[in-house]
C-alpha cells in the first residue's frame, strides 16, 4: 500500500483470522519510486524467507480530453501506472528462484477500442499488457 494504512492492516487482519496456516503484512511503498519498489521486496524476501508470487496493482486515475493533458498530469500517471509496475516486476523477479509469479494488473480501458477521456489512463495500462508479455519471454530462464 502507499497510503491506506487502515485498508492495508484491516487486510491483514482478516487474513490472518481465517485460521488455515495464511500469513499476512502490510508493506508500505509508493512504487513510483524505483528505490521504495526495490526496498519493497528486499524487505519482503526478509519477512517472509522468499518471494514466490508478486501481484502488483498500482495505479491512479485521470480523466480529461487529450489536449487537456498537461506534461505533469501525462508524468504522474504514467509514472505510478506503468513505470512503477515495470520497476516492481524487474524487483521481484531479480529476487524470484524458478517457478516464482509476478501478476501485473492492467485495466479493461487498455484494451478497449477507445474510451472517450481516458487517453493517458488507458496508455498507461495498455502499455502493461504490452510489455508483461515481452517480459514473459524474457523471464523464461527462470520459468516465471
Amino acid at each position: 500500500y502507499a497510503n491506506a494504512v487502515e485498508g492495508a492492516e484491516q487486510v491483514v487482519k482478516e487474513i490472518k483470522a481465517l485460521n488455515n496456516g495464511s500469513d499476512a503484512h502490510a508493506f508500505k511503498a509508493n512504487v513510483g519510486n524505483v528505490e521504495e519498489s526495490e526496498k519493497l521486496m528486499d524487505d519482503v524476501v526478509k519477512h517472509f524467507g522468499k518471494l514466490d508470487i508478486c501481484c502488483s496493482n498500482s495505479g491512479v486515475v485521470s480523466f480529461g480530453h487529450f489536449q487537456d493533458v498537461t506534461p505533469e498530469e501525462f508524468d504522474r500517471v504514467f509514472n505510478i501506472n506503468t513505470r512503477g509496475q515495470f520497476f516492481v516486476a524487474k524487483a521481484a523477479y531479480k529476487r524470484m528462484e524458478k517457478y516464482g509469479r509476478i501478476i501485473l494488473m492492467g485495466s479493461i480501458t487498455g484494451q478497449a477500442k477507445g474510451v472517450p477521456k481516458h487517453a493517458v489512463y488507458s496508455g498507461s495500462k495498455g502499455a502493461i499488457e504490452t510489455f508483461t508479455r515481452c517480459m514473459a519471454i524474457d523471464a523464461g530462464e527462470k520459468k516465471v
